[in-house]
């Protein structure tokens, strides 16, 4: 039997993407369409980190708005990491949000993002 969803029709998800999330990190950039509320916040990963952990940054207009780590231990192509704000986060139509990878080792190794928001 499938579980039920509370996903409302409102609620729509944004992407990026980053070439690197380990040694030499990129930022990736997402534009805001609508004004909303940040629900959540999700990497995947497309390939192994070595040594070191990672955490990636959301922020927006100059403040952070969640951050979530990427474990090396055990770390593979597919794996999932997210973080949901620990309070209403709103943004507003055209706010850029900047994801930044940090502290992680590996040589080029990507990230698909993903954004869900709640129009407001």
């Amino acid at each position: 039997m499938p579980v039920p969803g509370n996903r409302t029709i409102n609620t729509s998800d944004l992407t990026a993407y980053t070439p690197s999330c380990g040694t030499t990190p990129v930022a990736a950039y997402i534009r805001v369409p609508f004004r909303c509320r940040l629900l959540k916040a999700t990497g995947i990963l497309g390939g192994a980190i070595t040594t070191a952990d990672g955490t990636i940054t959301v922020a927006a207009n100059a403040t952070t708005l969640t951050t979530f780590a990427v474990t090396q231990a055990g770390s593979a192509a597919g794996q999932l990491f997210s973080s949901t704000p620990a309070s209403p986060t709103y943004l507003n139509e055209d706010d850029v949000i900047v994801l930044t990878p940090s502290g992680a080792s590996g040589a080029s190794i990507p990230m698909h993002f993903s954004i869900s928001v709640r129009a407001a």
